[in-house]
């Protein structure tokens, strides 16, 4: 607990107790001028105004009061009040006019771009407490768009959100919002999925009607970066739309998270559920007493005002404030503030800024390095206030936790999501007003690996099985959000053309099944990517007639000359051998019959008889080579002709089968008749139709002499589940290229 406490007194992006210990250490080097002048443009009428008026008379004091801040140079706040764009360029160059040295925009984005383009043109730095960079002479008080994106990116990445809406004002910093959300969602492997834009001053039936839009999308999270009055006139049209329900998600940006300690209880209510990121204040003793005196600040300027609270705002235009008077103390020692020649603004004349640059510089150094240990709080509505649910830091950019002290687990409180709902919403969804998809599947018959279509008489419906269907299960299982459907069986009489022609008709609302993408059915209908591989064959059966395929090893010729070779050694051998055994002696017929056996069993090497004559021996060794090589030939031509025998179609060529006249056959239903006959030049008259599996190898074992097919034509996937039990068929020839199933 003690360690909790140390951590959290660390001032992670107090700039109040930072600029207070810089101005402390340090003393100011000194300029020659009285008085420096500051200009300040506010909504004195808005909350935000309120709030930031008494943050900057207490600042301008503390900087007065603090001799080596300025040295003894006093400081000199204008406050000039502007509600419309019109009077932020008044404004401003009234004030360029009384040669201020900077000038603090103050509220919204609009009023910095405006003042900044006068800055740049008179060298006078503008400091916004709203907006970031964006002109050279423009530096801002708000935490960097990339710093808090990453900070969304970590909140989306936990609820494992893949799509997201991003709302935001019309402008570059919407724009540019919009691409640092889009870099940081990237990393975490999520996108933005659409953008709103609205210009902030859009009426409230425009804002209404592009919010429709939305919700007919049925999209669910949204991101919102929208100054504070476009934000609550925005939740205020959502909750009317019922976008503030159970199962929405809403995350905001700084800029309007940092003002809902201003806003009204009501206000609060209607926006319960919503996340939002806010910077991290931590306790201190500085914090308190700043607050303290704020108070009392606040309500000497609006006596008429109950209730009092410091904001974010507040606490950036007291330390722009000090951070400009730490600026100009750093400047050149001893020298003076100077103007230089009038510059024409309209009717107008303003002075240069000669020292503006280096100002400029000063400030933007002191401003450098206070995001390196930036922590922002993740807050959740519940009721009419919020609660701090968990923290994000630089240190850790892609974790969550619920404590400062956490090494970043990825966790978070308990969130309360519109509707008061603890789930999680989804991405995306599907209204629960919208209709069932209707998704009809082809009854086939034999093909049940592929789709099968069965009615259970006991629950009264359709079942489905098969490949198709499983993987149409697969697919559903990775969408982002639930699809409610109802698979319709299809007649088994309808052709895969009329299911397609039902779905352009709209009275399916997709099919499921084996159906073949083609560019024909592609103008009416949409395909999913394929998920078979693609092809047309052809598939004949095989000639099985090797009854004298053991002739086939050697020609005649050659078998002609084995025996008379034979006949050659035996007579050889009976001469050389008479006489000089045993076996090869006695009467002529028996003599003769030995040396024949002699011969004969040479072929496989099973002789026994002994050869003594070495004529006879050298005899004995050419017969036996000659043997060698004649048994080794004819194992090898053997097998080769039998391996090829076995699966030697009965047609080997496309061209051979259209040249033949003889029938071709194809699945009812399918496409394949018709480019059989626009594209293979196959009469219509020799094309017959078959359903199962069985009538293929009916009409292929059949053939076309006794009234079957010589050929049948399909799909690769059937093709090869057909042959996947039956030895008898192949396939032959190209394979002509479709576009496989899809849905």
């Amino acid at each position: 607990q003690a360690t909790k406490k140390v951590m959290a007194s660390i001032p992670d992006v107090c700039l109040v107790s930072l600029l207070l210990l810089l101005c402390a250490s340090k003393p100011c080097r000194g300029i020659l001028n009285d008085t420096v002048h500051i200009g300040v443009i506010l909504d004195e009428n808005s909350w935000v105004g309120k709030v930031a008026k008494a943050a900057l008379k207490i600042a301008a004091d503390d900087a007065n009061n603090n001799a080596r801040l300025l040295n003894g140079t006093r400081l000199i706040l204008h406050l000039r009040h502007a509600h419309t764009l019109l009077d932020v360029a008044a404004a401003a160059v009234d004030l360029l006019k009384r040669e201020v040295v900077a000038i603090i925009g103050q509220h919204t984005y609009e009023i910095a771009e405006i003042a900044s383009s006068f800055g740049d043109a008179a060298n006078v730095p503008i400091v916004s407490v709203v907006a970031n960079h964006k002109t050279p002479y423009l530096v801002g008080m708000a935490g960097s768009d990339d710093l808090q994106m990453k900070a969304i990116a970590a909140i989306v990445k936990k609820f494992g959100w893949r799509r997201i809406i991003f709302i935001h004002e019309d402008n570059y910093y919407g724009s540019a919002a919009a691409s640092s959300l889009s870099d940081a969602l990237r990393t975490v492997g999520s996108r933005i999925e659409n953008r709103l834009a609205i210009f902030p001053t859009e009426d409230m039936q425009t804002i209404k009607e592009k919010l429709h839009k939305l919700k007919i999308m049925d999209a669910r999270v949204f991101v919102a970066r929208v100054p504070s009055d476009l934000g609550s006139n925005l939740f205020r049209e959502a909750h009317g739309m019922g976008m503030m329900e159970a199962g929405y998600a809403w995350i905001t940006t700084y800029e309007f998270t940092s003002v809902w300690d201003v806003l009204n209880t009501s206000t609060m209510a209607s926006m319960e559920g919503i996340l939002g990121v806010k910077t991290h204040i931590p306790n201190s003793d500085q914090l308190k007493d700043f607050t303290d005196r704020w108070k009392r600040q606040f309500t000497l300027d609006n006596p008429d005002t109950n209730t009092a609270k410091l904001n974010m705002q507040g606490l950036l235009a007291y330390d722009a404030v000090l951070m400009i008077a730490r600026a100009i103390g750093c400047l050149e020692t001893n020298a003076s503030i100077n103007f230089l020649k009038p510059l024409v603004i309209g009717n107008s004349e303003v002075k240069i800024f000669q020292q503006g640059k280096q100002l400029l510089h000063e400030i933007i150094q002191l401003r450098q390095g206070e995001m390196n240990d930036l922590t922002y709080e993740i807050v959740n509505i519940v009721g009419k206030s919020y609660r701090v649910v968990g923290y994000w830091t630089n240190k850790l950019p892609g974790e969550l936790s619920t404590t400062l002290a956490s090494n970043g687990s990825e966790r978070l409180g308990s969130v309360i999501w519109p509707g008061r709902s603890t789930q999680v919403p989804r991405d995306w969804s599907i209204s629960t007003c919208d209709k069932r998809l209707k998704m009809g599947v082809p009854v086939k018959h034999g093909w049940e690996e592929m789709v099968t279509v069965r009615f259970d008489p006991d629950l009264n419906k359709s079942t489905f099985t098969g490949f198709c269907i499983e993987v149409f299960d697969a697919v559903l299982k990775e969408l982002e959000y639930p699809l409610a459907y109802d698979l319709v069986p299809c007649a088994d009489d309808d052709s895969y053309d009329k299911l397609i022609h039902q779905v352009s008709l709209q009275e399916l609302d997709a099919v499921v099944g084996d159906t073949s993408i083609l560019a024909s059915r592609s103008r009416y209908v949409d395909f999913t990517q394929p998920y078979t591989q693609s092809g047309l064959v052809m598939m004949v059966p095989i000639d099985n007639n090797i009854t004298w395929a053991f002739l086939q090893p050697f020609t005649p010729l050659l078998w002609f000359t084995v025996p008379v070779f034979l006949a050659f050694t035996w007579a050889v051998l009976c001469l050389l051998e008479h006489g000089t055994y045993s076996h090869f002696t006695g009467k002529p017929n028996k003599h003769q019959v030995t040396i024949l056996w002699f011969s004969l069993s040479t072929l496989f090497f099973t002789q026994r008889e002994k050869i003594h004559s070495s004529l006879g021996r050298m005899a004995t060794v050419i017969w036996l080579f000659v043997v060698l090589i004649l048994i080794s030939s004819y194992t090898a031509s053997l097998t080769s002709i039998l391996t090829v025998e076995q699966n030697k179609p009965t047609i080997a060529t496309v061209e051979a089968v259209a040249a033949s006249g003889f029938p071709v056959g194809y699945q009812k239903g399918s496409f394949v008749g018709e480019y059989l006959y626009e594209h293979l030049g196959i009469s219509k008259t020799n094309l017959k139709a078959y359903v199962t599996p069985e009538e293929y190898e009916e009409a292929l074992s059949k053939g076309p002499e006794r009234g079957g097919v010589a050929a049948i034509f399909d799909e690769i996937p059937y093709v090869r589940l057909f042959l996947s039990g039956r030895c008898g068929f192949t396939m032959v020839g190209p394979i002509y290229k479709t576009g496989g199933f899809g849905f």
